[in-house]
């Protein structure tokens, strides 16, 4: 066994090896949260931002706090901010954000930073997928998914924003469990009744319907509603309206789909959030396609596809109101339409190569993509371990940590090899006075003040038994479990069986043979099982020690007993009276 000195002289030693290794990684802490602190105050101040010059002057009033060495950190939050700035005014991808991305990507990894490299990678990543580049989003995303799945990533940058545009990117993959945990890794950071935890809760109801779990989706969407209407984000409060009403749609209530709808549109138009106007009408055109309404339908995804071809980054939503369309002409019999979409499909599939066709997320394989991330990350963490002197500091102490812990394993070990020889002398002990418990109980010829003795030792066998078991299966430690078999082994060879109920029930009949027969004669409908209860109990063996030679639980022994007083009424007493009583 360890003794204190021991472990007092570990401990130490512990502390020794790994102060170093703190203060060190304390040096450079202070600068990362600067810069953490940095991005966060640049979002805040990021919607009130109208031109390039009011970006520009937030940025180095911003990044100027950071101290002379920091200038790359300050070049890739420059970039970033930049080139999302550029797409939000273009609205579409375009070269200069494109460069930037990659210039601020470049310069993460030439610094060994990987939370920098994270967040980068999930800037670059959404504002591909936002236009539709599924497939160039999809490393970006799978590079970050891996690093924080490994718990490689140290702090996180704006760890709600990221986890919930990693949540976003599963969502559109198909991948709504490992969404789902993002989800609510993201809902932590969310501030109280804000329209980002509304989003997440959103979301989260979306991945429900996907699942078709559509009581809980509406449940989330109802917190959704609630947190959309408090915090007044409007477009949030209108995407809700429509997630409910594919619920509605779904359960077959098309009217209340198409009153949730229309005020969906409504909002949406009012905020010029075509992607949103866009998903109303389409679905708006299902409803009444469901309801036979074959004219309205039409007129709304007529409309839609107008709002379709408004963005170049909405191919998928007009490929799919063709879909539609190509049904509603078939079905009809316009064979001009029916034409017209045709063309439409044929021209669209091929400017979805490449976008977010069914064709390009299914071609997204998880399994190649993880790999090909993971031999590029193990070479990224060797290139760094020879680039910096503090990671080889830090591998040093790692391996003096390692045979820090070496010592302790064996220490470990030598501990888990005593213990084991002590619980083999334990099961031995035990079982060695089983033996000798049966041995005096045949050497008195089984009489039944000796079945009395040998049951009262049983039991206090049983009650150690038991203890030892439930001690055992209260550790985690492997070699526990073998120790709990044996020992449930042999608790269970303690149990009466039925040969020795058998030997006893003869052996109390010859005691207290008027008593039996008072029984059967007063008593019909006894069992065995019965005979078990009544006979230990007249021994004056209580419920607990019943319930412990008969392997059963006292809850079982009382309500056995209540049976019987429910059986026999009044006439209950009697069946455990005294031999003497018995035999008047």
């Amino acid at each position: 066994m360890i003794t204190d000195t021991h472990t007092r002289k570990l401990l130490l030693s512990l502390v020794f090896i790994l102060l170093p290794c703190c203060l060190i990684a304390s040096i450079f802490e202070g600068g990362e949260k600067t810069e953490r602190r940095i991005i966060e105050n640049i979002v805040k101040q990021y919607p009130a931002v109208k031109s390039n010059a009011d970006l520009k002057r937030l940025l180095q009033a911003e990044l100027g706090k950071l101290p002379g060495d920091e200038s790359k950190s300050a070049e890739i939050i420059h970039h970033v901010f930049t080139a999302n700035k550029n797409a939000d005014d273009l609205d579409r991808l375009n070269d200069q954000s494109s460069e930037l991305f990659k210039k601020a990507l470049v310069k993460s990894r030439e610094l060994s930073r990987t939370d920098l490299e994270i967040w980068v990678s999930i800037q670059y990543g959404f504002y591909l997928y936002t236009y539709r580049k599924y497939e160039d989003s999809f490393p970006f995303f799978m590079y970050s998914i891996k690093t924080l799945d490994e718990r490689v990533a140290g702090e996180v940058i704006q760890p709600c924003e990221t986890y919930k545009k990693i949540a976003y990117f599963l969502n559109t993959v198909g991948d709504y469990e490992k969404s789902d945990e993002y989800l609510q890794l993201a809902r932590k950071y969310a501030a109280p009744n804000g329209t980002e935890l509304a989003s997440i809760i959103d979301v989260l109801g979306q991945n429900c319907v996907k699942r078709n779990d559509l009581v809980k989706a509406e449940a989330y969407f109802k917190q959704a509603f609630a947190i959309a209407r408090i915090s007044k984000d409007e477009i949030r409060y209108a995407k809700v309206l429509g997630n409910i009403a594919e619920i509605k749609f779904k359960q077959g209530q098309y009217d209340k789909a198409i009153e949730l709808l229309n005020q969906d549109i409504t909002i949406s138009k009012r905020l010029s959030s075509t992607q949103n106007t866009i998903y109303a009408l389409v679905l708006l055109g299902k409803v009444y396609l469901a309801k036979g309404n074959v004219d309205e339908a039409n007129s709304q995804l007529w409309l839609a596809q107008q709002y379709a071809r408004s963005k170049t980054y909405f191919k998928s939503s007009d490929y799919e109101i063709n879909s539609l369309i190509l049904e509603i002409a078939k079905y009809t019999g316009n064979d001009k339409q029916e034409l017209m979409a045709r063309r439409n499909l044929e021209e669209l599939k091929g400017k979805l190569k490449g976008m977010d066709g069914r064709e390009v997320i299914m071609k997204m394989g998880w399994e190649i993509e993880k790999n090909k991330l993971s031999l590029k990350l193990t070479a990224e963490q060797n290139k760094r371990q020879r680039e910096s002197y503090v990671k080889v500091a830090a591998l040093l102490g790692c391996m003096m940590l390692m045979i820090t812990i070496g010592f302790l394993v064996k220490i470990y070990r030598n501990k888990i090899k005593v213990e084991k020889t002590e619980h083999e002398k334990k099961v031995l002990s035990l079982t060695l006075e089983k033996v000798n418990s049966e041995q005096r109980l045949n050497a008195n010829h089984q009489t039944l003040e000796s079945y009395k003795a040998y049951l009262k030792e049983k039991n206090k066998q049983i009650e150690e038994l038991e203890f030892e078991i439930s001690k055992a299966r209260q550790s985690s430690a492997s070699h526990l479990e073998t120790y709990s078999v044996n020992m449930q082994n042999l608790l269970d060879s303690h149990l009466m069986s039925n040969a020795s109920w058998m030997d006893f029930k003869r052996f109390f009949i010859q005691a207290y043979p008027d008593y039996y027969q008072f029984l059967l004669r007063n008593f019909s409908g006894l069992t065995d099982s019965h005979l078990r209860i009544i006979f230990l109990t007249k021994l004056e063996m209580d419920n607990s020690e019943t319930a412990r030679i008969l392997g059963l639980t006292v809850e079982a022994i009382k309500k056995a007993k209540q049976r019987l007083r429910k059986k026999y009424g009044d006439a209950y007493d009697l069946l455990f009276t005294q031999n003497e009583m018995a035999q008047t």
